[in-house]
């Protein structure tokens, strides 16, 4: 794709701006990219001479700048003056800035925009009462030259103290030790009169030993003499420093944040330790990490993408100026600050990527530590400034409104978590050029990235896919005798029933089979804390799971027994709250209730569940594991731990949700001694303990800043984890044919979720839900269904998806490592590809009609 005019442009310009856009990206079989489509050729008139200009800007922008550090993919420079860093990346020659260079003339943006336009800090805190405010590194450090850079051997270090410059009287310390003023002032004062004319300025308290700053007195000349006289004897910034620090007062705040940049092969290292960071008197909730990196203008191509589910694209300058930016948390909602009203959201950002193509260049991020607490946020051009940009930001300290009442009054003030997040964040940065320039190049950057780093495998060949099936055991219900209410038991699939849905399915040609088998122990689907296990005896207790374990063996069949650690679903058993549940900011049980389908407020009539503390979660598995072991089971499902993240906001021992995500991970390095293991919704700390994903997200949440949705975690995964998306009998979408050409477009095997009993049996209990999970209406339909996908998706279940593209509104192609693609139809009309038709509501594979 680089013709003669791009060619004369990089002969031209050593170094070129990068900005974010995909390059072509390959294509497979007849199958031509349409012309329209994001990942069309670049062609002379798509760049002309603003890319030229840029390219000149950027050259000229590095050159004026330090070289901190390299090695042979990148080089590393910083600018002295203002702390900005620009990353070389010698493969193509182009440059990724941590601003943009031409700020200065953005005429969209003024006042704060324009100074957070210069900055790579943006900080939100507040003082006690809760007021809050915001800072950023380039207004309240870098102009007043409050910073330190030290160059490390591999990068640089930056050191910066950011506060509002103190002016006028508060540049001298409110109080000072007698001891210290002796030393440091009056000592070294030789002119009597203006020793004299300083102690007036001061009262000593003789019971605190403290000359205290008289305020009243320091104004105007006198503030200038004394200043004055202070600066001759040495008492400068550094002690007074010293002394306002320890000062129990404070009257502005002051932060001292380090920001550390390393290059390690091919990525830019960014790391923020919260441990470091010093603060006095104020609460930092939150820190934004290079908000403007990469950010692209208005005469860029290309999209930012952002882990919206299973991905989305937002187009460069879309102009959907009326839609709400996008700012979603990582792996969901906390279950321990859940509103009163229920926050119409959508899918959750199971990866911790982002990242953005400007042009014919891209850049991956990848959020390494932090992401518990982290969020992603991203922009277009023309709400608050001229560019687009996208980023993450980290809660640090959290807070909640605590009611006061009195005198039939209601006051709200804020109460804020005790201890702040005080470990690091760290984001990696890595770099594509060309065709790896795409949101396809993103997806195999970040599999090679967990490849590397966690050792993943590709899947063993089989002659079919896997065909996921849940199984439900019993549920607990409650019934009547003479008006007089009791709880029981409705078993709704035995152990032997089971083995009858099994062999049907093995019958109509279905064998490498996954069963989740939930509500098997401890009281049906919603059972107790599992620091105990008891098989339920009317599914056929131990005895009959033996069985079912050794039925699965002999048949080639892979069991997973489900089990609820991070959240509590009966108020029962070992289980107590005041002990083992995660505690509000305000000190109370967490709980967590179902919300009304029609006002989304909280049933708060209803019996709750309760979010684990993640401080109990190793006693809990420690005891569960003791007694599954005994049961003889290969594997096991996790119901919520791939899906779930809370903190623990108890007093006595505050943990964030970063600190959940390691003791979940610890957990589950304990729980990867069972050989088959699988996960529901499949957060990222979870893949490289798995083999199999369940209610993975296979599309975006349609958020109207969104313009595309794209299988990027699928693209991430395909070829060494088997998923599936929700239960397609339990699904809103009721359309199965969607459901087949989804599964095909993202590689994506079936799931169902079943029991053998008759439907009535769960009607008007707490899971009516599962009206339609009888297995004999849905087992034709799950033989024709699987026979249609699998004999597409066997052929290519070991391989990676080297690339996916919309070829025009509703139609995509999914290509394969070994050339196989795959064209899906969406449409409710036919279209044409490559010459060859693609019916309504239809597929291609290998060009071949389908």
């Amino acid at each position: 794709m680089k013709n003669k005019w791009r060619a004369a442009v990089a002969a031209a310009v050593v170094i070129s701006l990068v900005t974010a856009g995909s390059g072509p990206i390959g294509q497979a079989g007849n199958v031509a990219a349409a012309p329209n489509s994001l990942d069309a050729p670049v062609t002379q008139s798509d760049y002309s001479e603003e890319a030229v200009h840029s390219s000149g800007a950027a050259a000229s922008a590095v050159a004026s700048m330090t070289l901190a550090a390299e090695n042979e993919a990148l080089a590393l420079y910083y600018s002295p003056k203002t702390t900005e860093i620009a990353v070389s990346n010698k493969k193509d020659g182009t440059v990724w800035f941590s601003n943009p260079q031409d700020r200065d003339t953005d005429s969209k943006a003024s006042g704060m925009n324009k100074s957070m336009l210069s900055s790579q800090l943006l900080l939100n805190f507040s003082d006690k009462t809760g007021k809050p405010q915001q800072y950023n590194n380039f207004n309240q450090s870098v102009e007043y030259e409050q910073f330190e850079i030290e160059k490390l051997g591999d990068g640089l270090k930056i050191l910066y103290t950011i506060g509002e410059k103190l002016r006028g009287v508060e540049q001298i310390p409110k109080f000072i030790s007698e001891e210290r003023f002796q030393t440091l002032i009056l000592d070294k004062i030789k002119d009597e009169k203006k020793k004299k004319d300083v102690l007036s300025r001061f009262n000593l308290d003789e019971n605190s030993k403290l000359y205290e700053r008289r305020d009243t007195a320091l104004k105007g000349m006198a503030l200038t003499k004394t200043l004055r006289t202070l600066e001759e004897i040495g008492y400068g910034e550094e002690e007074m420093e010293i002394d306002r620090k320890n000062s129990d007062v404070v009257s502005q705040a002051s932060f001292v944040i380090p920001v550390t940049y390393r290059l390690e092969d091919d990525q830019l290292v960014v790391n923020v330790s919260a441990e470091n960071i010093q603060n006095k008197g104020f609460f930092l909730h939150s820190i934004s990490v290079l908000p403007y990196f990469g950010a692209a203008g208005t005469k860029d191509q290309g999209y930012m993408f952002v882990p919206d589910g299973s991905g989305s694209l937002i187009h460069l300058n879309n102009n959907k100026l009326t839609a709400y930016g996008y700012n979603v948390p990582l792996y969901g909602a906390d279950s321990v600050s859940l509103p009163k009203k229920q926050v119409l959201g959508g899918e959750t950002a199971r990866l911790p990527v982002f990242g953005m193509k400007k042009n014919d260049a891209a850049f991956v991020a990848i959020v390494e530590n932090g992401d518990g607490i982290g969020r992603i946020e991203a922009d277009v051009s023309g709400r608050a400034n001229s560019y687009n940009y996208v980023f993450s930001s980290y809660e640090i300290t959290d807070s909640d409104p605590l009611a006061l009442t009195g005198f039939w009054m209601q006051q709200s003030v804020p109460k804020f978590q005790d201890r702040p997040y005080n470990g690091d964040i760290t984001v990696r940065y890595g770099f594509l050029q060309e065709k790896e320039a795409s949101y396809s190049g993103m997806a195999s950057y970040y599999r090679s990235y967990l490849i590397k780093k966690h050792g993943l495998e590709k899947l063993h060949e089989q002659e079919q896919i896997p065909f996921n099936v849940e199984l439900i055991g019993g549920i607990p219900t409650r019934k009547f005798f003479l008006g007089i209410p009791y709880s029981s038991y409705q078993p709704l699939t035995t152990f032997s029933q089971a083995q009858d849905i099994l062999n049907q399915l093995q019958g109509d040609g279905i064998h490498n089979i996954k069963v989740r088998y939930t509500g098997w122990f401890n009281g049906g689907l919603n059972h107790k804390i599992p620091s105990s296990v008891s098989v339920d005896s009317k599914l056929g207790g131990k005895k009959g799971l033996a069985e079912l374990q050794d039925f699965a063996d002999r048949n080639g069949i892979t069991l997973y027994p489900d089990v609820s650690f991070m959240r509590v679903l009966q108020d029962k058993g070992d289980f107590k709250p005041k002990r083992d549940a995660s505690r509000t900011m305000n000190g109370v049980v967490a709980t967590v209730h179902p919300y009304d389908l029609a006002s989304y407020y909280k049933l708060t009539y209803l019996e709750p569940t309760y979010p684990l503390s993640p401080a109990r979660l190793p006693v809990v598995v420690d005891k569960f594991m003791n007694q599954y072991n005994k049961l003889g089971q290969k594997g096991l499902s996790l119901h919520d731990m791939g899906d779930e993240l809370n903190s623990d906001f108890n007093t006595k021992n505050v943990l964030t949700r970063e600190e959940s995500k390691k003791a979940v991970e610890e957990q589950l390095a304990k729980l990867h001694t069972y050989p088959n293991m699988m996960v529901s919704g499949g957060n990222a700390y979870t893949l490289p303990y798995v083999d199999s994903v369940v209610n993975a997200p296979l599309a975006n949440s349609g958020y109207n800043l969104t313009d595309q949705s794209v299988p990027f975690y699928e693209m991430a995964l395909h070829g060494y984890i088997d998923y599936a998306g929700e239960a397609l009998n339990l699904s809103d979408e009721q359309d199965t044919r969607y459901h087949v050409l989804k599964s095909l477009e993202t590689g994506s095997g079936l799931y169902f979720t079943w029991f053998y009993e008759k439907p009535s049996l769960v009607k008007e209990t707490g899971f009516d839900y599962l009206y339609s999970a009888s297995y004999q209406n849905w087992m034709d339909e799950a033989k024709s269904t699987y026979a249609e996908i699998n004999n597409v998706l066997s052929k290519v279940r070991t391989q990676i998806i080297k690339d996916h593209q919309m070829l025009e509104k509703g139609v995509y192609q999914t290509t394969y490592e070994d050339g196989t693609s795959i064209v899906v139809n969406y449409n409710d009309y036919p279209v044409n590809v490559g010459g060859a038709a693609v019916e309504a509501m239809g597929y291609l594979m290998g060009g071949e009609r389908n």
